[in-house]
C-alpha cells in the first residue's frame, strides 16, 4: 500500500468503489426484489415461507416482510462494497462474498421458477 498515510494503512476501506462491486450489489438487490415477488406469488398459490422469522413477518404484514427482507439484503451489500478489498474472516475477500451471495440468489430464483412452473 504505497502512497498511504501510515494512519490509513490499517483499514483501507472506502477508498474507491469498484464498478464491478457496485454492479454486483445492484444485481443482488434486484434478485432480492425478484425473490420477494416470487415468494409472495408462491404463497398466494398455497405455498409457505420456510424461514420462521420471515414467516412471522408475513403474518404481521407484507410490508413488514418486504421492508425487513430488503434491509437484510441492502445493509450487507453496502458493507461488502465498502470493504471490497479487505480480507474478511481472515479467509475471503469481501468481493468474493458478494459474488457468492449473487450466485446463491441466482440458484434460489431458479428454484422458485421451477416451483412456479409446477404450481
Amino acid at each position: 500500500m504505497v502512497g498511504r498515510r501510515s494512519s490509513d494503512r490499517r483499514y483501507p476501506m472506502l477508498d474507491r468503489f469498484d464498478s464491478g462491486m457496485v454492479a454486483l450489489a445492484i444485481i443482488l438487490m434486484l434478485l432480492s426484489v425478484t425473490d420477494s415477488v416470487f415468494t409472495l406469488t408462491l404463497i398466494s398459490r398455497g405455498g409457505t415461507e420456510v424461514n420462521p422469522f420471515m414467516n412471522a413477518l408475513l403474518g404481521h404484514s407484507v410490508w413488514a416482510f418486504t421492508t425487513v427482507k430488503m434491509l437484510l439484503t441492502a445493509i450487507p451489500a453496502v458493507v461488502l462494497v465498502a470493504a471490497g478489498n479487505l480480507l474478511l474472516f481472515n479467509r475471503w475477500r469481501a468481493r468474493s462474498i458478494l459474488a457468492a451471495m449473487v450466485g446463491l440468489y441466482v440458484g434460489l430464483i431458479a428454484y422458485e421458477v421451477i416451483l412456479l412452473s409446477i404450481s
